[in-house]
């Protein structure tokens, strides 16, 4: 099998930031809609499911952040992609979404840290809540990742590929039809 062109990596990641936005959106939904009484007493009902759909999304949303920003050459990501578009555009553009990729490297190495010692892999020095210590990301880290990732696919996609990007967005909605849909 080929090797995959640049316009496919973007593509791809494309596609990964837009699940990653759509499970974090469904899972901030999740945790913030059992603020009200009627919706706690749905969650408390049923708690094996909700539990199991909050860890799911937790983990598919560290998994698919960790992926967009790690830096191995035969996989899809942010690196490969520059690697892949390095020879057809100026020193100046790959040193500006490298700048770019450094800015936003603090969050993405709590992000990693995460994924290598709690979802991807259990350590064994440190229980969860430890690890979730250390990594110390919020919610308003995910999202100021997943808002860095969107501008720079954007930025990329409209400089150098001649096309823009529409990314999806608030899935809140699809948790309130959800919960309206348990019984109570």
């Amino acid at each position: 099998m080929a090797a995959l062109t640049a316009d496919q990596v973007r593509q791809e990641l494309f596609m990964r930031i837009n699940h990653a936005q759509i499970h974090h959106d469904l899972l901030t939904a999740l945790r913030q809609c059992t603020a009200t009484q009627e919706n706690l007493v749905k969650f408390n009902r049923n708690v094996r499911f909700f539990s199991g759909v909050d860890s799911a999304l937790f983990n598919s949303t560290i998994v698919l952040l960790y992926t967009l920003y790690e830096r191995r050459s035969d996989t899809v990501n942010f690196g490969r992609l520059l690697d892949l578009i390095q020879p057809s555009i100026t020193t100046e553009d790959i040193a500006s979404h490298t700048k770019s990729l450094e800015a936003i490297k603090p969050t993405r190495i709590r992000v990693g840290i995460l994924r290598n010692e709690m979802v991807g892999h259990q350590t064994l020095d440190r229980d969860r809540a430890a690890v979730q210590s250390k990594a110390n990301l919020g919610f308003s880290d995910v999202d100021g990742l997943l808002a860095h990732a969107k501008d720079l696919l954007f930025d990329i996609s409209c400089r150098h590929f001649g096309t823009h990007l529409d990314y999806m967005d608030d899935s809140k909605s699809a948790v309130d039809k959800l919960l309206s849909r348990v019984s109570l």
